[in-house]
């Protein structure tokens, strides 16, 4: 005798759901939406990478075999582009470049441009588009570089703290220079994993505000019980920080504005103090420091790559190194 299964409507809606889930694409649009678990997970991910394969040239892995990579972006950024680019073709990917005015209020777009590509690296200078582009996606979207966030270039840098430190667990970070999307990424990563941070961008002096992220940031110190402060002078900045960090030069007024030197971050912090420069570089360091034995500036470029790779292949294929 045949058995008959009644169908149940709340079963089918809960494997529904968690197909839907399953295959949601895992995009990086703000760190706001990760949790510290998923932020440590790529950069353990991609410490692991470079330490079971150390330098990447002459090498391919088959990882994200035949995946096609789509680096969008709205103005050039050679230094994120190639980083990307890197690590796709060391994945076994290949990649592709296109550098557009894009009109993000079409909706339609990432829908579109889902159907050619596995995974789709953006860097825009607005931030909102780069949302409504992903909520049409079918595939992961990971926004490179914005308005509000640089979240490579944060996430190398974090990556080689870590690689210093062992862990970012009460590491002082001090900030100085141009309100950078890299602060703002910075103001978020930082009370996330337990590091406190001081900045000083004259954001208030010229403008009346402080950075867009700043009270984000201010919110998950309470979580975490760390410390998130704009000040006013170089010393407050300097007291006691373990990494320093200079934001990119835009002129030469704001160059004279932050500038800093070896002699004023030893009169300020008797701490083990590691150095980093955002980039382009001006007249606000000078050689002495961003060549110093401290320096990591290069370090946090050169794990851009392993950052790119750790991201791709979680995106795609849920894969950690």
């Amino acid at each position: 005798m045949m058995k008959v299964v009644k169908f149940n409507p709340d079963a089918f809606l809960q494997i529904k759901h968690y197909r839907q889930q399953a295959h949601k694409p895992r995009h990086l649009i703000c760190f706001k939406q990760w949790t510290s678990e998923m932020v440590m997970d790529i950069i353990n991910s991609a410490i692991n990478l470079k330490h079971s394969i150390g330098d990447t040239h002459n090498k391919r892995m088959d990882i994200l075999k035949d995946s096609k990579v789509m680096i969008l972006q709205e103005l050039n950024e050679p230094v994120l582009n190639m980083a990307v680019s890197k690590a796709a073709t060391f994945l076994g990917a290949y990649d592709v470049n296109i550098v557009d005015h894009l009109i993000w209020d079409n909706n339609y777009i990432g829908k579109v441009f889902s159907l050619m590509a596995d995974v789709i690296f953006v860097a825009t200078a607005t931030h909102m588009c780069v949302q409504r582009f992903a909520d049409q996606a079918s595939v992961p979207v990971l926004c490179m570089r914005s308005r509000t966030h640089a979240s490579i270039q944060s996430l190398a840098t974090i990556m080689t703290i870590i690689e210093e430190y062992d862990s970012m667990q009460n590491v002082n970070v001090a900030y100085m220079g141009h309100a950078h999307p890299v602060l703002n990424s910075y103001l978020l990563l930082c009370p996330m994993l337990g590091a406190n941070i001081r900045f000083r961008c004259c954001c208030k002096k010229q403008t009346g505000v402080s950075p867009l992220l700043y009270k984000a940031s201010e919110e998950l110190t309470c979580q975490t019980h760390t410390e998130s402060k704009e000040c006013m002078r170089k010393s407050q900045v300097l007291t006691n920080a373990t990494v320093i960090i200079s934001g990119p030069s835009t002129n030469k007024e704001e160059s004279k504005e932050f500038q800093i030197n070896v002699r004023e971050i030893q009169k300020n912090t008797s701490a083990k103090w590691i150095y980093f420069h955002t980039c382009p570089r001006g007249k606000e360091v000078d050689d002495d420091l961003f060549d110093h034995c401290n320096s990591r500036t290069f370090n946090s470029f050169q794990n851009m790559q392993y950052i790119a790779a750790a991201l791709m292949a979680n995106a795609v294929k849920g894969y950690k190194f």
